[in-house]
This record gives structure tokens, sequence and C-alpha cells, in this order.
């Protein structure tokens, strides 16, 4: 990021001084590292409850759905950085000619693909332990991601007694016989949910955190931004999940310090405040998008006022103070003067990690999710107890 209005965008109105939140949270989401996913298999294998066991209840309804050809669509989950590519209609009778055109279609849709953000990572392909046999068109859809050469996990579903199990290891022997090299192993046996056999017995839900595992393995050195993406949008291990939220953030302060840099050493008339704290909110709203929160704009915008002023008690001191500048429409004001590069990058680098410790304070490793106290306050009083500047 070379100068702080490339950070911002157009989301800062430089003669205003002010933040456009909803352009500031578009950038963000827009901008966060994406994976997309191809889910290979027929109707009624189980592929949307796999996909809301990993990433979280009712992803598949939540996502925009795009048909891309007539065998093929898209969902679409920005706020998770995920693009789930379904195949479909591949259990019509007229099999042989589904599969010639689902193949064709595949290819035009990734020879039309303008960069990797546009390409499957990654592959499943999803069979139902109870089928009597291995279909072929389990065979082509497994072949279809190895001639693209797109690494690919086998994932049996539904897999609840001994039956099943016996099917799949039967099934592992079969598709080895041709995949064996371009799958190394990469077989998963999942119960997405709880399967009730009689009123006295339930089999639980397993396999989940083996196909995240599994699926993180999979992903080529090159594609490690996919791979990012990929844990910070599961769920099923949430200690990795954090972990990649927290790197994934700890990105943006880093970058968004940099450009409070180039704010700070840059000429410009007046104060340079309301310019840091612009970038300050935003690297805010891109943190928010990496941890999945999407606070409501009254209660965002009562945080980063509260926010502000505590690093405004920080400037003091570093800044030269002048007058009250407005840095958010209704959000308050902002003691401001101009600041050297160096303090502005070292006050956004303190803002930036106090605020990840904040989220992190809040995150519940049950539901990897982050939970906010209603009363903004209680936000604003743990963020005080972790911010650290040096003057």
């Amino acid at each position: 990021m070379s100068d702080y209005r490339d950070f911002l965008g157009d989301s800062y109105n430089e003669e205003s001084g002010e933040l456009d939140q909803r352009k500031a949270k578009n950038k963000a989401l827009n901008e966060r590292e994406k994976c997309n996913i191809i889910i290979c298999g027929a109707s009624g294998v189980g592929k949307s409850t796999l996909i809301n066991a990993i990433f979280g209840e009712e992803v598949v309804e939540a996502g925009a759905g795009m048909p891309v050809t007539q065998h093929l669509q898209k969902v679409t989950i920005p706020e998770k950085g995920i693009c789930l590519w379904d195949t479909k209609g591949i259990e019509a009778e007229n099999y042989q000619a589904t599969m010639a055109s689902l193949k064709n279609e595949f290819r035009q849709a990734i020879d039309n693909a303008t960069d990797d953000s546009d390409l499957p990572h990654i592959g499943w392909v999803c069979i139902k332990a109870s089928s009597d046999r291995v279909e072929d068109r389990d065979l082509t859809l497994i072949r279809l991601l190895t001639d693209r050469k797109i690494p690919a996990v086998v994932v049996f579903t539904r897999v609840t007694g001994k039956a099943e199990r016996e099917f799949v290891e039967k099934a592992k022997l079969i598709i080895d016989k041709e995949f064996k090299d371009f799958l190394s192993g990469a077989y998963v046996s999942v119960n997405s949910v709880p399967y009730e056999i009689d009123e006295d017995m339930v089999v639980k839900v397993k396999g989940l955190e083996l196909l995240t595992e599994v699926t993180e393995s999979r992903f080529p050195t090159g594609k490690k931004s996919a791979k990012n993406a990929f844990l910070k949008a599961q769920r099923s291990k949430v200690e990795k999940r954090l972990a990649a939220m927290k790197d994934g953030a700890k990105k943006w302060v880093h970058i968004a310090s940099a450009a409070a840099g180039t704010a700070g050493a840059s000429p410009i008339p007046g104060s340079d405040a309301p310019i840091i704290a612009a970038i300050q909110s935003t690297m805010i709203y891109k943190i928010n998008t990496e941890f999945e929160l999407d606070a409501d704009n009254s209660k965002m915008t009562s945080i980063l006022t509260g926010i502000m002023g505590v690093t405004a008690l920080a400037q003091v001191g570093k800044a030269v103070v002048s007058n009250a500048l407005k840095f958010i429409p209704g959000a308050g004001t902002l003691i401001g003067g101009a600041i050297s590069a160096t303090t502005a990058i070292a006050i956004t680098e303190a803002v930036g990690h106090a605020y990840i410790s904040v989220l992190e304070k809040f995150y519940n490793p049950e539901t990897g999710e982050v939970i906010f106290p209603e009363n903004s306050e209680r936000i604003i009083s743990v963020f005080k107890e972790v911010f650290s500047y040096k003057k």
C-alpha cells in the first residue's frame, strides 16, 4: 500500500474530513482473502448439509446464488470470503451427455476467469456412503478435477454405521485404481448432523474436524491466501479459525500503519488528524471483516468514537493540538493537529493490536464467534485496558 489514498479509496473525503462508513465496509469485504471451493456430487448426497456444518448454519441459504452455466452454480458468501461452485443435474437420466456438457462448461468457466480469485482452489467430491456402488459420475467428477490439477478431497457423507464404513473401504479401493497418486489418501468420512437411529440411539456429528485438516493440507504452497480464507471461514476447528483471523487482522494493522505513515509524512494543509482517524477507522472495519463481525452502524460508530477518544489522549504531547475536527458524520469530534509519520505509525499500530485483543476477549471458543456486549462502554473499557502507546 503505497499511499493513504490507496488504503482509504473513495470512502474518505479530504475536503470535508468525513469517512463514508458504508464504502469503508464494502471496501473491506471486497479486499479480504477469498477461497473458491467446488462441491461435486449429485443431489441428495448432503452437500448443503455439509457446507452448513463446516461454515455455519444456513450458509448456503444466506449466500447469493448465481447460475454460471446449466450445470454449475456459484454461491458467494462475501462476509466469509468464500465462493462455492456447486455441480448440479448430474443425476439426470441422460448421464453421458450431462457430464460431457458439465466438463465443457467447467472448462469455459475456468478459461474465462480473469484472475486467481475466480478459479476453484480446492474440490470436495461428495459420495453418499449408503450408495450401492461407486457411480461412473463420481469417477468422472474426480477426473474433472484431476485434469485441471485442482486438489481434491473425496468426502463420504452420511457415514452412520457398519454398512456405510464397509462401503467406504470398498470405494477407496475402486477410486485408488485410477486416482491414488492424485488423491494421496485424501478421503474423509463424515456425518454432518446428528442421525437418530431410534429414540434411544443417535449417531453424533463426526468427521468435520478431520475434513478441515485434510482440506488445509491439500492447498498448494502458492495458494496460502486461499487457505487462510478457508481457515477463517470454517467453524469446526475454532482455535485455527481464531489464529487465522488474528493473522489476517495483523496484516491489515501493518498496512494501515504504513498508510498512516504516508499521511503523517505528507504536507497536508491544516491538520492531518482526521486522515489518521479515517485510516484507523477503516483499519477497524477491515479487522471486523477478518472476524466476520458486522456490528450495526450505531454501535460501530459509538465504538469508533470511544477509541478515537482514547487515542486523542495518547497524541497529546506528540501532536500540535489545534482545532476540533469532524472525522465521521454524527460521531462527534476529535482534537487533532499535525502528526509526524513516526507518531502516526506508532499510534495506528497500537490501536490495531489493542482492538484485536478486544475482539479476542469477546471471542466465544465454543461457537467461533465474537459476541459484543450490548453496552459499547464495556468494549471501550476493555480497549483502554489493553491499549498501550509510549510517547
